[in-house]
Protein backbone atom coordinates (compact mmCIF):
# COMPACT_ATOMS: atom_id res chain seq x y z
CA UNK A 1 0.00 0.00 0.00
CA UNK A 2 2.06 3.27 -1.11
CA UNK A 3 0.66 6.54 0.34
CA UNK A 4 0.71 8.76 -2.36
CA UNK A 5 -0.43 12.22 -0.12
CA UNK A 6 2.74 12.95 1.50
CA UNK A 7 4.66 13.24 -1.31
CA UNK A 8 8.52 13.82 -0.21
CA UNK A 9 9.33 17.17 -0.42
CA UNK A 10 12.85 18.30 -3.21
CA UNK A 11 14.36 21.10 -1.79
CA UNK A 12 16.63 21.00 -5.19
CA UNK A 13 14.01 21.67 -7.56
CA UNK A 14 13.53 25.17 -6.10
CA UNK A 15 15.07 28.65 -5.72
CA UNK A 16 17.09 28.65 -2.44
CA UNK A 17 16.02 32.06 -2.24
CA UNK A 18 13.00 31.52 -2.99
CA UNK A 19 12.53 29.10 -0.32
CA UNK A 20 13.90 30.62 2.27
CA UNK A 21 11.57 33.83 1.55
CA UNK A 22 8.26 31.87 1.61
CA UNK A 23 9.63 29.92 5.47
CA UNK A 24 10.63 33.65 6.26
CA UNK A 25 6.85 35.13 5.05
CA UNK A 26 5.10 31.89 7.10
CA UNK A 27 6.84 32.82 10.11
CA UNK A 28 5.86 36.42 9.66
CA UNK A 29 2.26 35.91 9.25
CA UNK A 30 2.14 32.89 12.35
CA UNK A 31 3.50 35.35 14.61
CA UNK A 32 2.03 38.36 13.53
CA UNK A 33 -1.33 36.63 13.73
CA UNK A 34 -0.07 35.80 17.42
CA UNK A 35 0.66 39.19 18.22
CA UNK A 36 -2.66 40.19 16.71
CA UNK A 37 -4.59 37.78 18.85
CA UNK A 38 -2.71 39.16 22.06
CA UNK A 39 -3.28 42.63 21.75
CA UNK A 40 -7.17 42.13 20.82
CA UNK A 41 -7.25 39.78 23.94
CA UNK A 42 -5.06 42.55 26.10
CA UNK A 43 -7.37 45.48 24.77
CA UNK A 44 -10.41 43.51 25.58
CA UNK A 45 -9.88 42.83 29.10
CA UNK A 46 -8.46 46.34 29.55
CA UNK A 47 -12.14 47.52 28.26
CA UNK A 48 -13.76 45.11 30.25
CA UNK A 49 -15.33 46.82 33.31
Amino acid sequence: MKQTTNATFDQTVYNPVLFTSYKIAKKLIKYSFYIALIYFAYEGFMAWD
